[in-house]
């Protein structure tokens, strides 16, 4: 009796792990989702759907939840979907952040002369081949929900304004890499936004041009 009792608890945990990957999968992102969800499902999953904590937020979630909005927009165009490549996410990364903390908007990195061109980003994300096109935008005084709602948020400005657009539908285009860094300083002298103590969401979105990304060694870093 309790021979057969103890066999159908061990063939019950058996089931629940073969069919509840989720249960275990989706606590934590790995690259290798950016492969493995499609246009189809990435909005049911379940990472990109969780609340923001600003005091811990995960950066490489973010990151990808604008990349896969980006390539819906693309889609829903009757465009080609874009391949992530991880060198482009460490470029926008990093000028995302350097803008934040630099107190800057725009392509032009004036504060720092390694950083001044979108091809000096690019080569110290280890890209050796850029031929990068590029998107920034700045949001301040909201507050998102999940990762999702926010990546909505910054495409659908893009979409908005006719030479953002452009890049995001370019048909140039074959990779694509996305950074965003939030900001809780004082920024661009924007006070009043500041005042509402919901900080500054900095974007980028970087693309590379007509052949896939070559690797070389990288100087910089990406979100952990």
């Amino acid at each position: 009796m309790y021979r057969s009792l103890i066999l159908k608890v061990v063939s019950l945990l058996v089931i629940v792990l073969i069919t509840s990957p989720d249960a275990v999968a989706q606590r934590k992102w790995h690259d290798k989702y950016y492969e493995t969800l499609t246009d189809n499902d990435f909005r049911d999953f379940k990472l990109f759907n969780q609340p923001i904590n600003l005091k811990k937020i995960d950066y490489k979630v973010l990151n990808a939840a604008v990349f896969f909005v980006s390539n819906e927009a693309r889609l829903e165009r009757g465009l080609k979907a874009l391949t992530y490549n991880p060198h482009l996410e460490v470029m926008a990364w990093n000028h995302s952040r350097s803008m934040g903390q630099k107190d800057f908007f725009a392509h032009i990195n004036k504060k720092d002369r390694k950083r001044k061109e979108p091809k000096d980003r690019a080569e110290l994300a280890g890209i050796a081949n850029p031929l990068i096109a590029e998107n920034i935008s700045s949001i301040g005084g909201y507050r998102f929900r999940s990762y999702l709602e926010l990546a909505d948020y910054l495409i659908d400005g893009w979409i908005d304004s006719p030479p953002h657009r452009k890049t995001l539908y370019g048909t140039d285009a074959v990779q694509l890499g996305c950074g965003v860094y939030y900001y809780t300083g004082l920024w661009q002298k924007n006070r009043d936004i500041y005042k509402q103590g919901n900080g500054f969401w900095l974007a980028t979105q970087n693309f590379q041009l007509y052949e896939t990304v070559k690797s070389k060694d990288a100087k910089d870093k990406g979100p952990k």
